[in-house]
């Protein structure tokens, strides 16, 4: 900060001393002030460039932080998928065991028998492959007995009866599946619907 020595005069006023300013003296103590001023103006603006550093600094930390954190993802989604595909793999190795178990039980020279193990064997591998894609989250859509649904069901066929109610599923042509909540093929199926009169019926007039 910059001074400037201030020149006063003395008078005397009724016996009592006054000191009055000479004109450089006021324009001294003023340029003091803006001295002053400016050099608290610099120092806030040190302190505003310093913490705009300092925030500029910590940004630059975020990103390479945020960086690491997206490349550590990846490899952690590498590594799932990579292990997703191992045990996925690892079942179907275990189908095809069934395969190759069922392959064997066909060398057998007796019709009857091979017939039997082929039975056999289909039934065993239809089971593994449902079990495998249940275990994988594939739930079925129920069908025979419920109420059409067109979120779950598509209808091919349509059969008039008395039986059942109108919309009511007769039959399961095609299986439909749900994964993780969605519908991946609906279920194609036939559903009942109302007998209709035919124009050639007549109704019984009485005589």
């Amino acid at each position: 900060m910059f001074y400037r020595e201030v020149i006063t005069l003395k008078v005397k006023v009724k016996n009592q001393e006054v000191i009055i300013p000479n004109n450089d003296d006021l324009a001294n103590a003023a340029l003091d002030e803006k001295l002053a001023e400016q050099e608290i103006l610099r120092q806030s603006l040190e302190e505003k460039k310093k913490q705009a550093e300092e925030y500029y600094n910590q940004l630059l930390r975020l990103k390479a932080e945020f960086e690491n954190y997206r490349k550590r993802v990846e490899k952690e989604k590498e590594k799932m998928y990579a292990y997703g595909k191992e045990t996925i793999l690892m079942k179907l190795v275990s189908l095809l065991d069934t395969l190759e178990q069922a392959e064997k039980n066909l060398t057998t020279e007796n019709e009857k028998l091979k017939t039997e193990n082929i039975i056999k064997g289909l039934s065993l591998i239809t089971s593994d492959f449902r079990n495998f894609l249940k275990s994988e989250g594939l739930k079925v859509i129920e069908s025979v007995g419920k109420k059409f649904n067109p979120h779950f069901h598509e209808v091919v066929e349509q059969e008039e009866t008395e039986e059942n109610e109108e919309g009511i599923i007769l039959e399961e042509l095609q299986k439909g599946y749900i994964f993780n909540g969605q519908v991946i093929r609906p279920a194609k199926v036939k559903i009942a619907r109302e007998l209709q009169n035919t124009p050639n019926e007549s109704a019984d007039i009485p005589e």
